[in-house]
């Protein structure tokens, strides 16, 4: 039996589930990443580091909601913490306490002085961009090809444009991702190539004058940045006067004050999500007193209400839930925690590194901290160009028959605080079963 048919044998609940979404959804989801042929898993519930799906297939999860269950499914004290705040109410109308205890954790993390809460990352981004805007006074944001700050205009340009119309490496083409983005939107988006110091500071010197922010992952879907890189674009930014954002949405996990603490390099504005919620929809965004400016309302004394220059609001900002799950979640991520989570991350990186040295294949483990991933490519990937050489194919393949041996790999493959050493044990022993199961489909591609 193939990948395929063993698929669909063992998931006919959700072949059901399926076929009646699609009755009423667009491709049968409300979420483009978790939509592949012949159709999605769906999962019942959640515990630990396992996941069993509507048809009681019980799997390793290293998919964590792409990264946002640091802790695990279910963690105790995060369930406790939900179920409390629901005691008191589900949404107030307004501004509770958890709001600003979560605040206060957050900035202390990152040695901020002032926070704003949005409903999702995606919501952090655009609204980030926004204050650099008006902080700055200009139009022109830039960006890093092949990075992803959520699906709204100005950010959807570059994500996955192909290669031969992307222009050249060291300054590629604004490419729309997606219909429906106006040309004015790309004449205000400046594209960098990530991991190219010397290629970045010359557009950052060719277009400092316009520019008001520029954007970036300082790992950038799961690469890591080059000795260097981020410390070369701090200096450029601060030279010409422009703000540097960090999407640290992802990669706030690695470390207790994300990526900008591991590498040492700080940014000016930083954007939050995925683990400062403790599994419910949240961003953030975080700055200094002066750049917060533009959002705060001038002071005044009743009845009189002054307006602020930037008017964010939203029905669930710092949703009293989110806010209640976001802090347990944040209090239980100690030293301790972060470092039995990055070796979990290195014992899984190490286990691949020898499946692909036994199997005598040229790809590559990748990864860094709590991430890992097999690159589908003989070429290490160190930026979009080079992750576009990858083999999506074999990618999928992998994937699907991995769901076959109880593995739940997709999208950003991680390890949370409840993956241990045995589930890693016994995940790449499915590895290197799946791996030589693949070998014809490996030995076919390579060929061609």
């Amino acid at each position: 039996m193939d990948i395929l048919e063993k698929f669909v044998a063992q998931n006919p609940a959700s072949k059901r589930l399926y076929e009646k979404a699609c009755m009423h959804l667009p491709s049968g989801s409300t979420r483009n990443v978790l939509t592949y042929p012949p159709f999605p898993v769906y999962m019942a519930r959640g515990l630990g580091s396992r996941l069993w799906d509507a048809d009681g297939n019980e799997r390793i999860d290293f998919n964590y909601n792409n990264t946002t269950l640091i802790h695990g499914h279910n963690h105790p004290k995060v369930v406790k913490a939900i179920r409390d705040q629901l005691e008191k109410g589900t949404v107030l109308g307004a501004p509770t306490e958890m709001e600003v205890k979560l605040a206060e954790e957050l900035t202390r993390r990152l040695g901020a002085d002032k926070l704003r809460f949005t409903p999702s990352g995606t919501e952090a981004n655009l609204q980030a961009l926004r204050l650099a805007r008006s902080y700055a006074g200009k139009g022109l944001v830039a960006k890093c090809e092949g990075a992803y700050h959520g699906s709204w205009d100005s950010m959807d340009v570059s994500v996955a444009p192909p290669v031969e119309k992307a222009g050249p490496a060291k300054a590629p083409y604004t490419l729309r991702q997606h219909e429906g983005i106006p040309q004015g939107v790309l004449d205000n988006v400046l594209i960098l190539p990530f991991n190219d110091a010397e290629a970045c500071e010359a557009l950052l010197k060719k277009r400092g004058e316009d520019l008001a922010a520029v954007i970036l992952e300082p790992v950038q879907r799961d690469t890591p940045p080059k000795p260097g890189f981020l410390e070369a674009i701090r200096e450029a930014t601060s030279r010409y006067g422009i703000l540097l954002i960090f999407d640290e949405v992802i990669s706030f996990r690695l470390s207790p004050g994300g990526a900008q603490r591991l590498y040492g390099v700080k940014p000016d504005i930083t954007t939050m999500g995925k683990i400062i919620g403790g599994g419910f929809p949240v961003g953030a965004y975080a700055s200094t007193d002066e750049i917060m400016k533009p959002l705060a309302i001038p002071e005044s004394t009743f009845p009189e209400l002054k307006s602020a220059r930037l008017g964010f609001s939203g029905t669930f900002n710092a949703h009293p839930v989110t806010m209640a799950a976001g802090l347990a979640a944040m209090k239980e991520l100690t030293p301790s925690v972060y470092e039995r989570l990055d070796e979990v991350g290195g014992r899984m990186r190490e286990g691949l590194a020898s499946i692909l040295e036994e199997e005598r294949l040229g790809f590559h483990a990748g990864g860094v901290g709590s991430f890992f991933h097999i690159n589908w490519t003989e070429e290490e990937i160190v930026d979009y160009r080079t992750a576009a050489k990858e083999d999506r194919i074999l990618s999928r393949c992998f994937s699907l028959d991995l769901m076959n041996r109880g593995l739940y790999l997709w999208g950003h493959p991680n390890v949370s605080a409840a993956t241990n050493v045995e589930d890693v044990d016994e995940a790449i022993e499915a590895i290197r079963g799946s791996v030589k199961a693949l070998k014809p489909i490996i030995d076919e591609r390579t060929k061609q």
